[in-house]
């Protein structure tokens, strides 16, 4: 990944949704809505702009992913806060990160380097973002979430089941095929 494959219009897109992300915990409620679906259109926006520009790129999915992250989670955060849900839900919202999480260390370097399969969009990571989306937006609005959250934790599994099988496990293969991987210990 090359750092100047941020320069593009895309990331400037997403760079907006970066900014929301980090505002939400502080800003007025009722503006949380309006700028959550904002938010929402940028991240269909960017994916946009990056195929229609030729400008996609590793660096921006990496990017972009994070982004949508760092949106969530204070999000929620801000939401369970101020009692609008159930703690537990945020075990519903972020089961996927919670399953992915031991994996970065191992995958970062093979990710980086763009060595082996590449991550790309599933079903099922496109199903859980598409029901967090309207869970928070059903909780921004006062109605029931409950069925989409339940659902976002469901799909956020699938999606860590797969993450696993498709990019550690072929990782863990080749490890034990070469005998532990390489002299210095890193990833192959």
């Amino acid at each position: 990944m090359r750092w100047r494959d941020l320069l593009t219009w895309a990331t400037a897109i997403t760079l907006l949704r970066l900014g929301i992300g980090c505002t939400v915990s502080v800003l007025p409620f009722s503006w949380l809505l309006p700028l959550y679906l904002l938010a929402l259109l940028s991240d269909v926006a960017d994916g946009a702009v990056a195929r229609a520009t030729g400008t996609s790129s590793a660096a921006g999915a990496v990017l972009d992913g994070w982004v949508d992250k760092i949106l969530h989670v204070n999000l929620a955060w801000r939401l369970a806060v101020e009692d609008r849900f159930p703690d537990w839900w945020m075990l519903c919202y972020f089961s996927r990160e919670l399953v992915q999480a031991p994996m970065v260390p191992l995958l970062t370097r093979q990710f980086r380097l763009q060595i082996g399969i590449q991550p790309k969009t599933s079903y099922a990571g496109r199903f859980t973002a598409i029901s967090i989306a309207v869970s928070l937006v059903l909780v921004l609005v006062g109605k029931d979430a409950t069925v989409p959250t339940l659902l976002t934790g469901a799909g956020g599994l699938w999606s860590a089941v797969g993450y696993f099988q498709n990019y550690l496990l072929p990782w863990w293969r080749s490890r034990g095929a070469e005998g532990g991987g390489s002299p210095e210990g890193g990833l192959q």
